[in-house]
C-alpha cells in the first residue's frame, strides 16, 4: 500500500514548510499563540534540529508514497535515533490521504524498517486536540507513558 524512501535534497524545502505549518496550527490551537509566534517557534524547532537538511546525524527524513504512484509523495516521517530508541518528531499524511488506513501501514512499514535497525523503542507525542491520530497510534499498539502539561505565567 506504502513505500517508504529517503527525502531528497529537492524535497526538503516542501517538507520544511509543511512541518512549520502544522507545527504552527498545532501551536495556535494548543497553547493560544499569534500566528507569528507560533510560525516562528514551530520554524526555530525544524531548523535549530535539522541544521544539515536531510543529512543531519541521527536524524532519518522518509517520505511517503503510495505503491502504485512513486512520484507522489502523501506523508512524511522526521524520526531521531537514540541508541536503541527512536522518536518520532513528525509523521504527517497530507489531508487527501487521511482516513483511508494510509497512518496505519505507514506506521507499520516504520517500525518493520526501524526494527531492522535492532530499535527496540519508538516514541511520539501526540497534540490533544488531535483524537484521530491518538486512536491511531493506540491501535497501532503505542501507550501513554505521561502527560505533557504546561502553565502560561502571567
Amino acid at each position: 500500500m506504502v513505500i517508504l524512501r529517503e527525502m531528497t535534497d529537492a524535497e526538503f524545502p516542501s517538507y520544511r514548510a509543511l512541518f512549520i505549518a502544522e507545527y504552527a496550527l498545532d501551536l495556535q490551537h494548543s497553547r493560544g499563540y499569534s500566528v507569528q509566534k507560533a510560525t516562528d517557534i514551530a520554524t526555530h524547532a525544524i531548523d535549530v534540529s535539522l541544521t544539515e537538511g536531510v543529512n543531519t546525524a541521527a536524524n532519518s527524513l522518509w517520505c511517503i508514497l503510495p505503491e502504485d504512484d512513486e512520484n507522489t509523495v502523501i506523508g512524511y516521517f522526521w524520526l531521531v535515533r537514540n541508541t536503541d530508541a527512536c522518536w518520532v518528531c513528525d509523521f504527517c499524511l497530507l489531508p487527501a490521504w487521511r482516513g483511508r488506513g494510509f497512518g496505519r501501514v505507514s506506521l507499520a512499514k516504520m517500525e518493520a524498517r526501524i526494527v531492522e535497525q535492532q530499535v527496540s523503542e519508538i516514541g511520539l507525542r501526540v497534540a490533544v486536540n488531535n483524537p484521530a491520530a491518538k486512536a491511531l497510534y493506540e491501535k497501532s499498539g503505542f501507550q501513554i507513558t505521561g502527560f505533557n502539561m504546561i502553565k502560561t505565567i502571567p
